[in-house]
């Protein structure tokens, strides 16, 4: 449910290095040996731009992260508990873009930060990409914490997490009707238990267009093709359930257009067009995906 928006990559270090690629066709061996000592002492220096960017709080330090991979640690984790709350939130996102046993370590440091912001980010990174050894923090904050925007995204986390301990956090959650409720209901469906999946599925019938729309969503989190055909049900579903777009060109996205990118994600169906979260497909795109599953 969360939508996330990362900026781009180094687009001028590309340039110029591409420019060094391109114009430097000479053959004389000094000039091809300078210009390999000028690329490797460019990839040298990444790691401390890395660590620039993130002292100053840029979001561009994501896509370089990602770039270094292993090598942006020390900087990310410097990061993480540098003064500036916006260097500590993009060092949360950071890590969260590579994964792993460490950026587990840094995203539960995240969930006890003192500045909103970056437990947000924390939250919002395990929600999809949650490392095994930041279970007992997912799990502990989820119990306790006051936050209920944190707490539904960590509902959301829990479903990667499987175990008796995560069932228990999630099942007293599930009995509620906010977000939160139908996020651990979710979860609960994610890790295979019963009630829940037919809780979610029963939503799938609701009166409610924009509930039967959230729900389709949820079966992609599930991610269990099985649950595929609840999804085809709805392919014709016209209903209008969610306003799209800038203010003064709103239009309504309906719940078969949700069905059309739940039914491509469950069954990694390849349609002759493409599909967006906010595409509002033609009868002729809802008539080809039909045919797709059959």
């Amino acid at each position: 449910m969360r939508r996330y928006l990362f900026l781009t990559t180094l687009f001028l270090w590309l340039m110029v290095g591409g420019l060094s690629v391109g114009s430097c066709q000479s053959t004389d061996p000094t000039s091809k040996s300078q210009d390999h000592k000028f690329r490797e002492e460019k990839k040298m220096n990444l790691p401390l731009e890395l660590e620039r960017m993130l002292s100053e709080g840029e979001w561009r330090a994501i896509e370089l992260a990602e770039q270094l991979g292993n090598k942006a640690w020390p900087a990310i984790k410097n990061g993480a508990s540098m003064s500036g709350y916006r260097s500590r939130q993009v060092a949360m996102a950071c890590a969260g873009r590579i994964g792993g046993d460490t950026a587990g370590i840094i995203l539960a440091q995240g969930l006890s930060d003192g500045n909103v912001n970056v437990r947000l980010t924390a939250a919002a990174q395990l929600s999809v990409n949650p490392p095994e050894n930041a279970k007992t923090a997912v799990l502990e904050t989820l119990s306790k914490s006051s936050e209920l925007d944190i707490r539904e995204m960590l509902a959301l986390a829990a479903g990667y997490l499987p175990g008796k301990d995560t069932m228990e956090v999630l099942r007293p959650l599930a009995e509620g009707k906010d977000v939160l409720g139908f996020n651990a209901r979710s979860a609960l469906a994610k890790l295979g238990d019963p009630e829940a999946r037919k809780q979610l599925i029963s939503s799938l019938s609701s009166k409610e267009p924009r509930v039967r729309y959230e729900t389709l969503a949820q079966l992609r989190y599930v991610n269990d093709r099985t649950l595929a055909k609840y999804a085809k049900d709805l392919l014709w579903d016209k209903a209008s359930a969610l306003l799209i777009g800038p203010e003064r060109n709103r239009r309504f996205r309906r719940v078969c257009d949700q069905a059309v990118d739940t039914l491509v994600y469950l069954m990694k169906l390849s349609p002759p067009f493409p599909t967006t979260a906010e595409t509002i497909y033609s009868d002729s795109e809802l008539l080809q995906v039909s045919q797709m599953i059959k």
